[in-house]
């Protein structure tokens, strides 16, 4: 792992907690951490900028990279261009986890992300129908690691009480104080995230979503989520189980873009 820098991340998110506990800082430590991600996905996102490297003799690009970053409260990805001898900073707000897979290996570039390592990038998934007439907004979306606030990203279930529902299976119990569910970045939110409760257990996976009662409450969201809005649940001390699972309360399809537990 490559800690090139350290960033505060503020907090930008509404929380409802199931217990008490202290009020959130303004910010937290976030190690940056690397990773490979293509350069037409970085280029592609929809807010990169590209800066021009004017360095001084001997001082290193990726310092300079980390610092542009850093200063920017919207930045969640940098990478010095070309990998070789950098000539520009790509600066972006895309989401990328530490353990996500490109698969574009031949335009990869080694890039530093301020996001943390979870557990659900790569965790086994299973979730209600989804809408057909989005074959590409799968429930795998949710776990590859990756989110670049594109709406053909996220997961679509059909307009069905017992489908709206998502369940991550760690295979064995697993410590964490953190779930963040991100909802599309559209008017949507008030229809397709509203009501939103997060359980866990260490039991079987149970039949949704009648059953989910058996599993114990992590948190919840109460109210529509506004265009934007990152939804993060905490608790004050870390929660072990295998199982962590989603479902929407509210009548209407249930829409999720990202998951992050840790």
């Amino acid at each position: 792992m490559s800690q090139v820098g350290v960033q505060w991340c503020r907090v930008w998110v509404t929380m409802l907690l199931l217990l008490p506990s202290a009020p959130v800082e303004g910010g937290e430590l976030c190690l940056m951490r690397s990773v490979l991600v293509s350069l037409q996905r970085v280029q592609a996102a929809s807010f990169t900028k590209q800066e021009s490297l004017d360095l001084p003799p001997g001082a290193r690009p990726a310092l300079y990279c980390s610092n542009k970053c850093t200063l920017r409260d919207w930045c969640q990805l940098w990478c010095a261009y070309p990998s070789n001898t950098p000539t520009h900073c790509l600066i972006s707000n895309i989401t990328v986890m530490p353990t996500y897979q490109e698969t574009n290996l031949a335009d990869a570039l080694t890039c530093h992300t301020t996001k943390p390592k979870d557990l659900a990038t790569h965790a086994n998934i299973i979730a209600g129908k989804q809408d057909n007439m989005d074959p590409l907004r799968v429930k795998e979306t949710l776990v590859d690691g990756f989110y670049n606030y594109n709406r053909d990203h996220c997961f679509y279930t059909v307009w069905s009480y017992k489908e709206r529902w998502f369940t991550l299976d760690f295979g064995q119990p697993k410590c964490f104080q953190h779930v963040i569910l991100y909802p599309q970045e559209s008017s949507n939110d008030k229809i397709c995230f509203n009501n939103v409760q997060v359980r866990v257990s260490n039991v079987t996976a149970v039949r949704p979503p009648e059953h989910f009662a058996a599993y114990d409450l992590f948190g919840e969201f109460p109210g529509a989520a506004p265009p934007g809005q990152v939804v993060e649940m905490k608790s004050p001390k870390p929660v072990c189980a295998r199982f962590v699972t989603g479902h929407m309360l509210y009548n209407a399809r249930f829409q999720v873009c990202h998951i992050e537990v840790f």
